[in-house]
């Protein structure tokens, strides 16, 4: 081998071992296992996590992230994994439930065709907006990733379309929290806190409607009963939901679900002007325009800190916690959904692979067969060439779909072809007495001119 081949090699076996490590892990690992792994300062509590994970898991093998949710409860696992520095975060459980996915999931993105999940096509009502519509929408790029991390998508695609449109894609996302996700991705989810006029009632029962005032009515249940209170509310917002720096879900004193939520530092001081200036009236709280509770305020809230209670179950709690962090600027309206289910996904990538190595098998059988040492080589290279395709396609970060398996097999074709020309052509220069080195050479090309001669012309 000479020098000049010889680096060539060294080249290509670096280039090879790069895309090996950029494939390494194809597959997705459990996410329960590599919670167990990835923890430190394992305890009794963190036992109890990882026995009810397992159970859970056991019913849901296809939602593992919602089973380590549910495990977890309201257990701090920020000292099981101190390394990710998650006290910070309003969510710690959600930022490092969200990193272990991201950890969990395989190097190969694959697309909604072959892993099942859902996708979204949305529009902003960017009419309500007065300026700032480019704005509006990057914010709402941001709000919807963070309203679907809760979802366990390891790598959800969203991307702005046009000047008003916005493309959500979920892959993986399980058939249950489908409709849950287009629920939370078109929800504005604007709350508001409205002072309740402290003659309500006697103004209602005398038909008198006060400028600056309108009838709103509020649900409640009690003992099994649901029964329904109008109240006279002021138009005027004191609050907006933007101030809202965190919110989760609760417990009431009988285990009913509520929302608790924590102000930044401007709405809180400002909820406490608000609330001292008010003392013994109802605030009114309203989320998308609904009136969910009126409670009376009792003493000045200086904490930042407050509760939403309502008709809520467990479910519809989380929603709203998780809306209440990404509130919207403006209303998102679903243009158009597709959703492809999980099962369907693994047929396509078990029928995809399967076509994949068996075209492959049997190119490369054909080239050992009709090409013996030669065919052995190329069939070397082609293995090389797809390790090294794979390997360029997970450093970028491209996603996998069916269209995509069948480009690489065609790919195998024409890398077989190509070696087909070449191989045939050597054979046609050794059957004419070439040694096997002057038929791999480019052949000569002797340019033969004509003798020059000097034209006669005749009048």
């Amino acid at each position: 081998m000479n020098r000049n081949n010889f680096w060539r090699f060294v080249l290509v076996v670096l280039v090879v071992l790069w895309s090996l490590y950029e494939l390494y892990p194809p597959q997705a690992k459990n996410l329960v296992q590599v919670f167990r792994d990835r923890a430190v300062n394992h305890d009794p509590a963190f036992a109890a996590i990882m026995l009810k994970a397992t159970e859970l898991e056991q019913k849901q093998p296809d939602n593992l992230y919602q089973c380590l949710s549910n495990a977890i409860t309201t257990n701090d696992i920020t000292k099981y994994f101190p390394f990710y520095e998650a006290k910070e975060q309003d969510n710690p459980t959600g930022f490092i439930l969200n990193r272990l996915q991201r950890e969990a999931a395989g190097r190969i993105r694959l697309g909604l065709d072959l892993q099942g999940g859902t996708s979204f096509l949305v529009q902003m009502d960017t009419k309500s907006l007065t300026n700032d519509v480019g704005g509006a929408l990057s914010q709402a790029v941001e709000v919807l990733r963070r309203r679907v991390d809760r979802f366990g998508v390891a790598e959800p695609l969203i991307l702005p379309q046009g000047s008003d449109k916005i493309l959500v894609q979920l892959p993986g996302l399980s058939a249950a929290d489908q409709q849950a996700a287009e629920e939370a991705i078109k929800r504005a989810a604007y709350l508001e806190f409205r002072i309740v006029h402290p003659q309500s009632r006697e103004l209602l029962e005398q038909g008198i409607l006060e400028p600056g005032y309108e009838v709103m009515k509020l649900k409640d249940r009690h003992n099994g009963q649901e029964t329904t209170e109008t109240l006279l509310v002021k138009r005027r917002p004191e609050l907006g939901g933007d101030s809202i720096q965190s919110a989760m879900v609760g417990r009431g004193n009988l285990g009913e679900p509520d929302i608790d939520f924590t102000l930044n530092a401007d709405g809180a001081a400002k909820f406490a002007e608000v609330t001292k200036e008010n003392v013994g009236h109802r605030l009114a709280i309203i989320l998308d325009g609904n009136l969910y509770s009126a409670p009376v305020i009792r003493t000045a809230i200086e904490t930042g800190r407050g509760q939403i209670t309502g008709r809520f179950d467990y479910k519809e709690a989380q929603e709203l916690a998780n809306v209440l962090e990404n509130p919207l600027r403006a209303k998102l309206d679903v243009l158009a959904s597709s959703k492809v289910a999980p099962t369907l996904g693994k047929d396509a990538i078990r029928s995809g692979i399967y076509a994949a190595i068996g075209g492959t098998l049997a190119v490369s059988a054909f080239m050992l067969c009709y090409y013996l040492i030669s065919g052995m080589v190329a069939n070397v290279a082609l293995v090389a060439n797809i390790i090294i395709l794979l390997g360029v396609m997970c450093s970028v970060g491209t996603t996998l779909t069916l269209p995509g398996i069948a480009g690489i097999v065609l790919t195998v074709g024409m890398a077989v072809d190509a070696n087909v020309l070449i191989y045939e052509r050597i054979r046609e220069e050794t059957a004419r007495g070439k040694s096997l080195r002057g038929a791999r050479s480019p052949p000569a090309i002797a340019a033969r001119l004509p003798p020059s001669s000097t034209p006669t012309s005749r009048l």
